[in-house]
C-alpha cells in the first residue's frame, strides 16, 4: 500500500468526523437548551490505570421531581487531578418527560462537548488537507 493511498483514506476518514462532530454539537446543544440544572454529588468512583497513568470514572447521585433518587456514570475518564472528590457537589442537566425515562448528563465542559470538540478539530484537519492540496493543484 503506498502512503499516498494511506494518507488519501487518514483525509477522507479525518473529513467524515466533521459531519459527525457537527450533528454531536448540535445534539448537545438542542439537550442543554431543554435541560434544567439540578445539583448532584459524586458519590462512588472508578479508578484504573491505562498506559501508565492513573484515570477515574465517577458517579453522581441528583434528585428528580419525584424525589426519587438517580445515579449517572461519567462518560470521560479524567485525571484525578482534574475530576470532582468523592461528595464534591456537580452540575447535572436533566430532562423530565411524562411516560419516559428521563435523560441526564453531568453539566462540565469536558462531558458536554470533548467528544464533539473533538471530532470537529479531527474533521477540520481533514477538510484544510484537501483544501491545501487542492489550492496547490491549481
Amino acid at each position: 500500500m503506498s502512503s499516498s493511498f494511506a494518507i488519501g483514506i487518514l483525509v477522507l476518514v479525518s473529513i467524515a468526523m466533521l459531519p459527525a462532530g457537527l450533528a454531536a454539537a448540535i445534539r448537545q446543544l438542542v439537550f442543554v437548551g431543554r435541560a434544567r440544572k439540578v445539583e448532584g454529588r459524586v458519590v462512588s468512583e472508578h479508578c484504573y490505570r491505562m498506559f501508565g497513568r492513573k484515570r477515574r470514572y465517577y458517579r453522581v447521585e441528583f434528585e428528580l421531581s419525584t424525589g426519587q433518587r438517580a445515579q449517572l456514570r461519567s462518560s470521560v475518564a479524567t485525571s484525578p487531578k482534574i475530576s470532582p472528590k468523592l461528595g464534591q457537589a456537580v452540575p447535572v442537566l436533566l430532562i423530565e418527560r411524562s411516560g419516559r425515562q428521563p435523560k441526564a448528563k453531568i453539566g462540565t465542559w469536558l462531558e458536554l462537548w470533548f467528544s464533539s470538540a473533538l471530532l470537529l478539530f479531527f474533521g477540520s484537519i481533514g477538510f484544510l488537507a484537501v483544501a491545501l492540496a487542492s489550492a496547490s493543484s491549481i
